[in-house]
């Protein structure tokens, strides 16, 4: 199930190591304006799935 999106998500670490990384999180539009920001701690792959959840919920709304 692929599908085409114009959103990117753009992840960068802000401080810390291991479980108490911090993390920032970007959504970007095709035009690379910043479409929704957020934060998480821990390892990265929770943070770019906390991301990832986000982007969908952006696609779901965009698709109604």
């Amino acid at each position: 199930m692929t599908e085409n999106s114009s959103l990117e998500i753009k992840l960068r670490r802000t401080g810390g190591v291991g479980p108490n990384a911090n993390w920032h999180w970007e959504i970007h539009d095709s035009t690379g304006k910043v479409v929704k920001t957020g934060s998480a701690v821990g390892p990265e792959h929770k943070a770019f799935a906390t991301a990832r959840i986000a982007k969908e919920k952006l696609e779901a709304a965009s698709g109604k």
